[in-house]
């Protein structure tokens, strides 16, 4: 079977933050439903790795996602996509938005994205909002769009030990094992990063072991209490994959290289 992607979602604006991190909003008018931390699965071709990405914001028919470039199918999306083949959602189950008196937020990579949307939520909540983000190099992605909803926006090196009514962390399972360990005792409220194929519950290739149980995080979550999650499992399973990344990244940039030594050729 062919399909056109040009008569699927559009991409209607890309912007390159900086050679790893990308900002692309789509037109897909069934994610305007979208509540608080919910995802998205967009799979830019037919047979590309379907990417769970958390949901920045919807406006009107378009929805806006943060993208980490660290593997083929995100750098698929920066290099060559103008529209996607498939977009479900919004998916997961909401993080529950009321008031809890001061939040702090730690954050990593891409996980500004869900601290966004959340804050956006939890500002109309009458909450005090603190936003921690982990960098080595010192950069922060949507900076300006951070200030404007945090109360407090700081750049760590080191997960530190805070005062809050509510911790919430977002980007790497690494980073939520280590800030549940550092700040035990309070409430925490931690987004899972793993493989989701389907969104629906079928592959189980997102299972997530909370409080002993078997939990589904394409369905369950993908916020669960910090606590409860099994971190050591989730990192030695997420492990698993890295080889496999690596390789298919390595091939796609040969393509990639392929694809511009013709067009210069030609041009010449």
């Amino acid at each position: 079977m062919v399909y056109n992607l040009h008569l699927m979602y559009p991409i209607t604006e890309k912007q390159i933050l900086r050679e790893d991190y990308l900002l692309i909003k789509l037109r897909a008018s069934h994610l305007k439903h979208a509540k608080a931390g919910q995802y998205a699965i967009v799979q830019y071709t037919e047979l590309s790795e379907p990417l769970p990405l958390s949901i920045l914001d919807v406006e009107g028919e378009e929805a806006t996602f943060l993208i980490k470039v660290v593997g083929r199918s995100t750098l698929e999306l920066k290099e060559e996509a103008e529209s996607v083949f498939y977009v479900a959602g919004p998916l997961g189950i909401p993080f529950p938005a009321k008031h809890y008196g001061k939040v702090v937020f730690f954050t990593k990579d891409w996980g500004v994205s869900p601290a966004i949307n959340i804050a956006n939520h939890l500002r109309k909540e009458n909450n005090r909002l603190e936003l921690y983000h982990m960098s080595e190099d010192g950069f922060l992605p949507l900076k300006e769009r951070l200030e404007s909803v945090f109360d407090k926006v700081e750049i760590l090196e080191k997960v530190i030990q805070v005062n809050a009514d509510l911790l919430v962390s977002a980007g790497s399972n690494r980073l939520s094992r280590e800030v549940e360990l550092i700040n035990r005792g309070t409430k925490h409220i931690a987004m899972v990063n793993t493989h989701i194929l389907d969104g629906v519950g079928l592959c189980l290739v997102c299972r997530v072991l909370v409080d002993g149980n078997l939990r589904l995080a394409c369905t369950d979550g993908p916020w669960f209490p910090a606590d409860k999650v099994d971190w050591e499992n989730l990192i030695g399973r997420e492990d698993l994959f890295l080889e496999q990344e690596k390789l298919a990244l390595e091939e796609y940039k040969k393509i990639l290289k392929r694809k511009e030594l013709r067009k210069t050729s030609a041009e010449v």
